[in-house]
């Protein structure tokens, strides 16, 4: 049984009350805490150029995060349609890379008491899985300065919709590796060679403070329209994205595309990846509480459905590709289903009926769905539905 969103007396009034407690268990339990350190967020323009072939501008940004014990820089890109007036503006929290980094060794001796511990039925599935994605490609470099046409980020399709696309790389915050935990932003906050508490925060939680902090920027912009910035983000940058938005009330709208295991997926009865896999291989993405769950998804006092239910009343739209057994498409449909609750407090409908098949949407209200035909990607297509998602609910 799922744990509930609505307790009894839970109204629209006092929703942020309940909104808050629901916080405070992701918190505790997997996504951590960052430390209490007073900051500031600084933008620097380094750099203006057409775009679109002279349909939009393109600046890019040195964006410095300082606490007292410095300071560190990420770069940030936006591109601007031609417009006499601000415009809506979609931030990609971007988990490809310039030049992609060379992947860490994997903690071999993690990996073989997973699978050791693990259920004979998923251990089998998860060898045949892995077999089947031997020799895939390595995620496409993304190059924020200069690229307009890529599925990954397509800043074409964003800016025909009349809205700016912006653009960071999460390995500026903090890089994805598990040897170099703590780096970049994460270092500014706490003592690198200090334990990391039972709730301090992990990877995810890093990378979403950086979105919080390219929002400052943003909000600033007098090109940008402060009410209807959105945040997308794919696979652990969809985790972090729908993490930051759960938290940010400034973000309109979130785009949460093949997150998977503990992002929109419910993590009770889920297949594929599940919180023992995702802890074992990626240990700092999360705070140390929550391996505490690994094989014991029953016993956790939360599920993703709380997470996606955060977001509301705002706009959240969930995709899933059909082919992704990795992320589980039915535990993420799922998931936004159940979070519908939080909706219909506010008089919106819920999500209803069975899981869209490949190739269809379901835009009736805040909370949207929809399935892409393939595996764990982010295309041009899912871009293309998500505009159509944010021009139907004013986004």
């Amino acid at each position: 049984m799922l744990p509930v969103i609505v307790t009894p007396g839970t109204t629209r009034e006092n929703w942020p009350l309940r909104r808050q407690a629901l916080l405070e268990l992701f918190q505790t339990y997997e996504f951590g805490r960052r430390p209490e350190l007073p900051f500031q967020v600084d933008a620097e323009l380094t750099g203006v150029s057409p775009a679109l072939d002279g349909a939009a501008r393109r600046e890019m940004y040195q964006v410095t995060v300082r606490t007292c014990r410095g300071a560190a820089s990420l770069e940030m890109a936006l591109v601007l349609p031609r417009s006499t007036s601000p415009v809506p503006t979609v931030l990609l929290l971007s988990n490809h890379d310039r030049v992609p980094a060379p992947a860490a060794p994997p903690d071999v001796q993690a990996l073989e008491t997973l699978m050791r511990n693990a259920p004979g039925d998923w251990a089998e599935q998860t060898k045949k899985l892995f077999a089947g994605m031997a020799g895939s490609p390595g995620p496409e470099p993304l190059d924020i300065s200069q690229d307009d046409h890529t599925g990954y980020w397509a800043v074409d399709e964003i800016v025909t919709s009349g809205r700016a696309a912006a653009a960071f790389y999460a390995s500026q915050a903090q890089a994805d590796d598990r040897t170099r935990f703590p780096s970049g932003l994460t270092a500014l906050f706490s003592d690198p060679a200090a334990p990391r508490p039972d709730d301090g925060w992990g990877a995810l939680g890093v990378w979403a403070f950086a979105a919080r902090c390219m929002v400052d920027v943003l909000e600033r912009h007098p090109s940008v329209d402060a009410s209807k910035i959105s945040l997308a983000g794919h696979s652990r940058g969809g985790k972090a994205a729908l993490w930051c938005a759960a938290q940010d009330d400034r973000i309109r709208a979130v785009l949460v595309n093949n997150s998977g295991c503990s992002g929109a997926a419910l993590s009770r009865g889920k297949k594929g990846e599940v919180v023992a896999s995702i802890t074992a291989m990626f240990p700092h993405w999360f705070c140390p509480n929550y391996r505490r769950f690994g094989w014991r998804e029953e016993e956790m006092p939360f599920d993703q459905h709380m997470l996606i239910a955060a977001v509301a009343p705002r706009l959240c739209c969930v995709t899933s590709g059909s082919l992704d057994q990795w992320s589980d498409p039915d535990a993420e449909w799922q998931g936004a289903l159940a979070a519908g609750e939080a909706w219909k407090l506010f008089g919106f409908p819920a999500l209803a009926g069975p899981r869209p098949g490949p190739g269809e949407t379901a835009y009736s209200g805040p909370i949207g769905y929809h399935t892409r035909r393939g595996g764990h990607d982010l295309t041009a297509w899912d871009w293309k539905n998500f505009m159509r998602f944010l021009d139907l609910q004013g986004g």
